[in-house]
């Protein structure tokens, strides 16, 4: 088969490593004009290690990740409402690591210079019943039998070819970077306000990524330098988030928005990743749900199976899990916002004490149960 992947995040390029060394004609394109490094830190829980584990990636993503153990919920004056440690089953499978997402870039674009075609996106996508023409932007012509479309979750692809390609607006502003922190022995902990939410993760023993983020239905905040909304936002928060705050350099922000579609495929596009399951970082599953996509699709492919076949295994297996992983991630978002009021405070506040973490819960779940 020929086979086109459109994208090389972390689920196009694991995706080719996967398939490089097999019978197919594989390409992989990208828009951008060199490798991508924008980025802050990135968490991956044990489901992504062992997607990791099983590409071959482990050993080298360990020797630049931090490794945690515990997670914590706290309120915005850092006092604990809730901890759960990562060292128990079913939660022990894999380490809990965290490192900058540049470092795991240039891991997963080791050995692919030459392979990548940059500066290179899909103009016009023709589909005939079993193959698809692709006009690229420099006007040249390919035929392929499957497109695999891995360019996030704004995909361009999406956009083309599917009958819904929108995104659920959740109206959340946020803003992520990372901060030198020497000797700062902190377990990932997350800090909850009132509509408001910060987050500590180390990703070494001296430096600290970290995230907020603030329901914003009118989008005003997120017009504002970042800096500045987020003194605004944060003022009340205790005085690690401050300092914090003041030693950003580099800051990304945005809003956050899910996949809404369930459209998995269409006649022989296939969206994995953020394409198909784009959501919050609520569970952080970006990365653990892209790599279960690259398996599942690299094991279909090197069956033998016709295109067809593939696409609809591969919906078969995963629109369950997915969907719940968008849906639970976009619940804990609401959660969150229970605390505009002193009551819904009280109640959230709750919620978490009884039950815990509600990253950990649904950790838990997808490691142990078939959702």
């Amino acid at each position: 088969m020929k086979i086109l992947i459109v994208g090389a995040g972390i689920a196009g390029l694991s995706l080719f490593h996967k398939l490089k060394n097999g019978k197919h004609d594989i390409e992989i394109i990208e828009k951008s004009e060199t490798m991508r490094l924008q980025g802050a830190g990135i968490c991956l829980p044990a489901n992504a290690m062992a997607g990791f584990e099983k590409l071959g990636f482990k050993d080298d993503i360990l020797k630049h990740a931090h490794q945690v153990t515990e997670v914590r919920f706290e309120k915005a004056s850092r006092k604990l409402l809730s901890k759960a440690s990562l060292l128990e089953s079913p939660l022990n499978i894999q380490p809990f690591v965290a490192l900058e997402r540049n470092n795991l870039m240039t891991i997963l674009n080791k050995g692919l210079e030459n392979n990548i075609q940059y500066n290179r996106f899909i103009s016009t996508i023709k589909q005939s019943q079993n193959t698809s023409r692709v006009i690229f932007n420099d006007g040249t012509e390919k035929e392929y039998d499957l497109i695999i479309a891995a360019d996030g979750i704004n995909s361009d692809t999406r956009k083309k070819v599917f009958d819904s390609p929108n995104l659920l607006d959740l109206k959340v502003s946020n803003w992520r970077f990372c901060i030198d922190y020497p000797n700062h022995k902190m377990q990932p902990s997350y800090l909850l306000g009132k509509n408001d939410l910060f987050m500590f993760y180390p990703i070494s023993k001296n430096r600290l990524y970290c995230y907020g983020q603030i329901s914003d239905p009118t989008g005003e905040i997120f017009e504002l330098d970042s800096k500045e909304a987020m003194k605004k936002v944060f003022v009340h928060y205790e005085q690690s988030v401050q300092n914090a705050i003041f030693n950003a350099d580099t800051i990304i922000k945005g809003q956050l928005k899910s996949v809404e579609s369930r459209e998995v495929f269409k006649n022989n596009v296939l969206l994995i990743g953020d394409a198909l399951h784009g959501c919050p970082p609520s569970l952080q599953q970006g990365v653990g749900m892209a790599l279960e996509d690259v398996l599942l699709l690299a094991q279909l492919i090197e069956t033998d199976l016709e295109p067809n076949e593939i696409l609809n295994e591969f919906k078969n297996k995963r629109l369950k899990r997915i969907s719940w992983v968008i849906d639970e991630s976009n619940k804990v978002i609401k959660l969150a916002e229970m605390g505009k009021s002193f009551f819904g405070r009280l109640l959230r506040n709750s919620i978490v004490r009884k039950t815990g973490p509600q990253n950990v819960k649904g950790w838990r779940k997808l490691l142990t149960e078939e959702v």
